[in-house]
């Protein structure tokens, strides 16, 4: 089975995730940046899965823009779509802005994936929101927090 993981990211953590992801799925995978994404790739593969990240409450708008572009083989191909945010966002209403509630309920698995704080990442602003973060969690160091749901189900595709 040959498997695209289509991803945008803003600041890598989404990239993170499919490679983590990629590692364990036993098929031949491919990482692609949304913006290298053609229409043809998705014709190439067997399963698509579509990621992205919340930041500041939105999107990357290029992985809207892919996804309303390529709607129509999007929903003749099993897909699994991920967020990259934390526990306390409303995924669900996230993933239905982004994917579109006809193609979330298509999917295979959509879900939150797991999210990262890094304080040595972003910009001034959000170094100091992690690092607020990490103190008050008593942690000092960068993490990335996994949701075992998503994790177990995708890997039985």
């Amino acid at each position: 089975m040959k498997i695209a993981i289509i991803y945008s990211t803003s600041s890598g953590i989404t990239k993170k995730a499919a490679k983590i992801l990629s590692n364990k799925i036993k098929a031949k995978i491919q990482l692609i940046p949304i913006e290298k994404a053609k229409t043809a790739c998705l014709l190439k593969y067997d399963f698509i899965i579509l990621a992205g990240s919340l930041y500041h409450g939105k999107v990357q708008g290029t992985l809207k823009r892919y996804i309303s572009r390529n709607m129509g083989t999007l929903m003749e191909k099993p897909v699994a779509l991920f967020m990259n945010c934390d526990e306390k966002s409303n995924t669900k209403s996230h993933l239905n802005k982004t994917f579109s509630e006809q193609l979330v309920k298509s999917s295979f698995i959509s879900s939150n994936f797991g999210y990262e704080i890094n304080p040595d990442e972003g910009n001034f602003i959000d170094k100091i929101k992690a690092k607020k973060t990490l103190s008050s969690e008593c942690y000092s160091f960068s993490f990335f927090i996994i949701n075992h749901d998503y994790y177990n189900i995708i890997l039985t595709i």
